[in-house]
């Protein structure tokens, strides 16, 4: 085998090493951006829920309130909202356990990988 056929094979072997590398990237990338949305939209359903909580039960039949279902706004009372936030946050909550334990499963999936292909990350400048 010739040297530059030695030196295309290398050079194929770490151009495969390198769309790998890549791809563990952009998958973990994709699950902390879907991570931080839940969070952020868990985080939106408990101040609504604190605020509507902190109506007396009382006022509560009287009052008005809007929920968003489908991109139409629905009128609902304001212990139904109660009970919908309270279902969403459970299934936000269980979808957010499932995705970080992804993110951490992809994550040591990665460091095995990189283990196994003896791969290093060296920084351009």
């Amino acid at each position: 085998m010739s040297e530059a056929q030695k030196r295309q094979e290398q050079d194929q072997k770490a151009q495969a090493l390198q769309n790998q590398y890549n791809q563990y990237q952009e998958t973990m990338t994709e699950l902390q951006s879907q991570l931080s949305t839940i969070s952020s939209q868990i985080e939106e359903h408990k101040i609504v829920e604190k605020t509507l909580t902190a109506i007396p039960p009382a006022q509560r039949t009287d009052r008005k309130c809007f929920k968003m279902v489908g991109g139409v706004l629905v009128n609902k009372s304001v212990d139904e909202v109660i009970k919908i936030l309270d279902t969403d946050l459970k299934s936000l909550s269980s979808e957010h356990g499932k995705m970080e334990k992804e993110l951490v499963r992809y994550r040591k999936e990665m460091e095995a990988w990189m283990k196994e292909k003896n791969v290093k990350i060296v920084r351009q400048q």
